[in-house]
């Protein structure tokens, strides 16, 4: 949660995804005023990814729960300490518009505009955000910063 950009290549059913979802929804859960996004290739795998960090607070132990958490599709939020989680489909205008504490970009490997998101994405890694990228394997933008290219 300290590196500014971490890429992981995973291969099937290693659970990668649910751990970043968690580490982000801790961001998002404990910390005022983050604004993370979660990017997939399309809208309705970015909710899933919204849905499985939904799915990791109901199952938190009450003591966790110190603010209210609203979820709806593609956003989960803790409006008392104005933090959220947004889930967004691939392109590089989803991210361009708005500043973020953190981007999760879930298979980048297989998004089409990977390379125009990660452009898109710099002014928040170089503002002091975070850029987690993860994919199986796939000749790519995603494999060209993996070997650093």
């Amino acid at each position: 949660m300290k590196e500014p950009l971490v890429l992981i290549p995973k291969s099937r059913q290693m659970m990668i995804t649910w751990l970043i979802i968690a580490l982000y929804l801790w961001d998002v859960q404990f910390h005022e005023g983050r604004h993370v996004f979660v990017q997939s290739k399309k809208e309705e795998d970015a909710n899933s990814l919204i849905e499985r960090a939904k799915f990791i607070y109901d199952h938190e132990p009450a003591f966790l729960k110190r603010h209210e958490m609203n979820s709806v599709y593609c956003v989960l939020e803790f409006p008392a300490i104005n933090s959220r989680m947004k889930g967004i489909p691939e392109g590089p205008d989803q991210i361009r518009m708005y500043t973020a504490s953190g981007i999760f970009m879930d298979e980048m490997a297989f998004q089409d505009s990977a390379e125009k998101a990660f452009q898109a994405a710099k002014p928040t890694i170089d503002g002091g955000g975070r850029f987690t990228g993860v994919s199986s394997a796939n000749p790519s933008f995603f494999q060209t910063l993996v070997e650093d290219l």
